[in-house]
């Protein structure tokens, strides 16, 4: 996935849907968290509730019916609060083809209603 400068993309070009994944610092010890968020081709939103510590992150993302883990590494660039809890805005900045098109496919059957 070639990715642009930060910036440079405007988050607002990738539909979003809600959606449960994993998430952890990109650190060796650290545990991956389930969260909830929202997806889409261009990173998460991480409902983390908490500070985080870190700025490159690891992310995990089991789309419905498939069984193989789509893996991303991805860099925090906001937060905000968000119904009483603390998330992160994370990008993606190293995600294979194959995953991003995977990702594509299930938010377009989500936002278009295909089954």
């Amino acid at each position: 996935m070639s990715i642009a400068p930060s910036g440079v993309h405007d988050r607002r070009d990738s539909p979003r849907v809600p959606f449960t994944f994993r998430v952890r610092c990109d650190r060796e010890a650290e545990q991956f968290e389930q969260t909830s968020g929202d997806l889409s081709t261009g990173g998460v939103f991480w409902a983390a509730g908490h500070p985080v510590a870190c700025r490159d992150v690891e992310v995990r993302v089991t789309l419905p019916g498939q069984e193989e883990e789509i893996a991303a590494r991805g860099e925090i660039v906001g937060s905000r609060e968000r119904q009483g809890a603390l998330g992160f805005h994370v990008r993606f900045v190293e995600l294979s083809t194959e995953g991003e098109l995977a990702i594509a496919r299930y938010i377009d059957e989500v936002v278009i209603g295909w089954e």
